[in-house]
């Protein structure tokens, strides 16, 4: 859970009370700054800090909210969102990011509905989490690990424009481009510490196209 981390948290700002968010229907009741209206800190909505105070062990107070430790921050990742899109069952810690990062932006319910349309639209019924994880594993290992996540990455961006929200769409599309950029270079990370299984890897596609070719000419 933790490569997705610094992504996320570069991704978020701080405290914000922007009218634009649908999260601002749902308010803190605290005033700061002389202010109220504030809905979400560090990319955390107020009714999910709220919501999460029970199976995250902390206090609903305005302390917790307006300040967000680390601690507490790193629990609602966690419990809110790595382990019910069951992160850690991922052969592909990109996308597992990605995966996590959907229902980071759209909550668990919402995130295992787009998948769930995502699996469709590959000929995979999954309508679970867990399903969703082993039939992404099974794509992986289908069409490859880089064409699996770049696809997600893809659906994710029709997904944000589907939702019709013209002042959010220019940062959402943008954030999906940096998301895409870290799950390239964690996919670089195989090949940097993997050289002598991504030499073997080469090497095999290599001799089946030149044994290909040889079959062929002798035709």
């Amino acid at each position: 859970y933790q490569s997705a981390i610094p992504y996320i948290q570069k991704a978020e700002g701080g405290l914000s009370r922007a009218v634009t968010d649908t999260a601002s229907r749902h308010p803190s009741p605290y005033i700061y700054n002389g202010v109220t209206g504030w809905h979400t800190n560090r990319g955390i909505k107020w009714e999910t800090f709220e919501s999460l105070s029970g199976s995250g062990g902390y206090s609903v107070n305005e302390d917790n909210f307006i300040r967000m430790p680390d601690k507490i921050w790193l629990t609602i990742y966690k419990v809110g969102y790595w382990y019910p899109m069951k992160g850690d069952n991922y052969t592909s810690q990109a996308v597992a990011n990605a995966v996590v990062d959907f229902a980071w932006a759209g909550g668990v319910g919402g995130a295992t509905r787009g998948l769930t349309r995502f699996m469709k639209s590959k000929g995979k019924e999954a309508s679970s989490p867990g399903a969703i994880a082993e039939k992404f594993n099974e794509l992986v290992k289908a069409q490859g690990e880089k064409k699996t996540f770049n696809d997600l990455i893809d659906y994710r961006k029709k997904w944000f424009l589907s939702l019709n929200q013209p002042a959010n769409e220019r940062g959402w599309l943008a954030r999906m481009e940096v998301l895409r950029q870290q799950g390239i270079s964690i996919l670089g990370e195989f090949v940097k510490k993997n050289p002598i299984k991504t030499a073997i890897g080469a090497a095999l596609i290599i001799g089946a196209i030149v044994g290909g070719i040889y079959l062929y000419n002798r035709k």
